[in-house]
């Protein structure tokens, strides 16, 4: 049971709230045995005092008045219920999701490359959404009905122990049927996780405009709209297939519950006519037996429905109880400033999980401060897996990746990664403003508006900015109202000011002109050494223009590297270099 790791997870939220949750269910539990009560002794003093022509009237009035207060008191109880119920919803929902993307944040790349993950992710999305509250809800319930339910049971002791048995019993069959169907209901929705992910990932498709015109372009409307609706057609099947099962249990065991009532009616009836119990006894104990018949399916029913939310917030504690591979070492040592010795790959492999074999393989190499290294090699080869280890988004499977001596994994993570400035291939392109977009490269410098505009005008986002209205203000981006969409070759403009953007030592560019025109890409280039003094530099690209650049050429083919020099000295070798530079350079020339 995850109960007490979620009244933890509760407590860290609201404590306030829950506290008075607690104390407001307690006293609305208190209620209706109070009331009848009081309904006993108006009806045995009235029916004492029949046609009474002196009857005093004060007794009376009291009791009334009584009535009255307690119904104003209830009254009360139910708003303020409302008023702390709502503010510790919204709390709890705040924390769980809070809780749930602080966790997700903290998390590998590796977990965001398995589809299990994302299965896992799913399931803790949708049950850390509701369920949470719903299972406090359930037990705060519980608890207020535990107190109404004991009032209750202390007024039909003093008439009969035997009825209590008979109200137990005429409950379990509906607490069993809630149990079994529970289980069936999380079991079939659990094992629709994949489905239902495939059924969002569609609409998605259909309503992104990142698919917008292909799917108008190839037809495809009429043809992901049936796979979506035959997902969520089958899924309700199932469901309702549960649901009429469930309905006719219930059906069954509520005839079950209506026949003990209507035995402990007749019972206390025969008592009353007897004259062993009064009449207002008799409507204190036929209304605590009814309330009572209420009340405990009502207690055994949300014990299942804790029973089934559980199993959903299982699936929530599950995702938090992921945890990252890629940590800091005890004692992690600072990045050293500045680099002396350069950076080194010393028999360096590295598999993915569930690949038959290595992406690479005992890689060496030896780069020194302030050089700058392309990677060269056919798709596939593993030069954006390199740039992954030397960020350390993933570790080294055997081997050492270090920085003048220092293993990465040695070094504080936060500060590894603050010392090297990157624009990916697949880079992010942020739904916010230019000053964001850029900014978050080296966020303490996000207001820093000079060192932003220098950032742009090294990559050429300058230019771009100067047609927004808004300038650096402009929300890029059309998902929120009044965004402004940008060209491919504009957005990577933007990526690569962010990149620039670092004071880090290590630069790392992954295709970083595949978006731009052929002027663009020239002016960046002719910029190049200027952009990238004094930085360590490892940049892909499949233009070899861009390549003759650096210092060093590395190329990599079947996992290793097979090439390392300059871009003469690899042509001079005439091996895989120079075969692929010449195909490139020969579709350039004219038939």
């Amino acid at each position: 049971m995850n109960i007490f790791l979620l009244l933890r997870l509760v407590w860290q939220a609201t404590p306030l709230y829950l506290c008075l949750s607690l104390a407001i269910q307690g006293f609305q539990s208190l209620i209706p045995a109070l009331m009848l009560l009081i309904n006993k002794a108006i009806v045995d003093l009235v029916i004492a005092n029949w046609g009474n022509a002196n009857f005093v009237w004060r007794p009376l009035i009291v009791l009334v008045a009584l009535r009255f207060g307690v119904t104003f008191v209830q009254a009360v109880l139910t708003q303020a219920s409302l008023y702390v119920g709502q503010i510790f919803n919204d709390r709890l929902n705040l924390h769980t999701k809070f809780v749930l993307l602080e966790k997700s944040a903290q998390l590998d790349l590796g977990h965001f490359e398995s589809p299990e993950f994302y299965d896992t992710l799913a399931r803790a999305q949708d049950s850390g959404s509701n369920h949470p509250v719903r299972v406090i809800q359930t037990l705060t319930g519980l608890f207020g009905q535990g107190v109404t339910l004991v009032s209750l049971l202390g007024l039909l002791l003093q008439f009969n122990v035997a009825i209590v048995p008979l109200l137990f019993f005429t409950a379990l069959p509906s607490f069993w049927t809630s149990i079994v169907y529970s289980g069936r209901r999380f079991w079939m929705t659990r094992m629709e996780t994949e489905s239902g992910r495939v059924s969002n990932y569609i609409q998605q498709v259909l309503t992104n405009p990142e698919f917008a015109k292909e799917v108008r372009l190839f037809n495809l409307g009429k043809h992901l709209l049936g796979q979506w609706q035959d997902i969520r057609l089958d899924f309700n099947q199932k469901s309702a297939a549960i649901a009429s099962e469930y309905t006719r249990m219930r059906g069954i065991s509520g005839v079950l519950v209506d026949s003990g009532f209507y035995l402990a009616y007749i019972w206390t009836l025969i008592k009353t006519i007897a004259g062993q119990i009064s009449v207002g006894d008799f409507t204190m104990y036929t209304g605590a037996f009814s309330q009572a018949q209420q009340v405990l399916p009502s207690i055994l029913e949300n014990i299942a429905r804790v029973y089934e939310s559980n199993l959903y917030v299982s699936q929530y504690f599950d995702f938090l109880a992921l945890q990252p591979q890629v940590i800091n070492a005890s004692g992690p040592q600072p990045f050293p400033h500045p680099i002396m010795q350069g950076l080194s790959l010393k028999n360096v492999s590295f598999t993915y999980s569930g690949a038959s074999k290595p992406t690479l393989s005992n890689l060496n190499l030896e780069i020194k401060p302030g050089e700058s290294i392309a990677l060269v090699g056919l798709n596939g080869a593993g030069k954006t897996t390199l740039l992954k280890l030397i960020t350390r988004l993933y570790d080294v499977d055997s081997g050492a990746i270090a920085i003048d001596g220092i293993p990465l994994a040695e070094i504080k993570l936060s500060e590894l990664h603050q010392n090297i400035g990157v624009l990916n291939q697949d880079f992010a392109r942020y739904q916010l403003s230019v000053r964001d977009n850029i900014g978050f490269g080296n966020l303490p410098q996000r207001e820093n508006q000079f060192r932003i505009e220098q950032a742009a005008i090294a990559s050429g986002a300058d230019r771009v900015v100067d047609t927004l209205k808004d300038g650096y203000q402009t929300r890029l981006g059309k998902m929120f109202k009044g965004g402004v969409d940008l060209s491919g070759g504009q957005w990577q403009k933007i990526g690569m000011a962010r990149a620039f953007m670092s004071d880090a030592p290590i630069l790392i560019l992954d295709e970083p002109t595949a978006a731009l025109d052929a002027i663009a890409e020239y002016e960046l280039f002719d910029k190049f050494r200027t952009l990238t003094a004094g930085k360590m530099t490892f940049f892909v690209s499949h233009r070899f223009s861009t390549v003759q650049l650096a210092d060093r050429i590395v190329v990599l083919e079947n996992s290793q590297i097979v090439e390392v020099g300059s871009h003469q000295e690899l042509m001079t070798h005439n091996g895989l270099y120079a075969e692929m530079f010449l195909k490139q350079a020969s579709s350039y020339k004219l038939p």
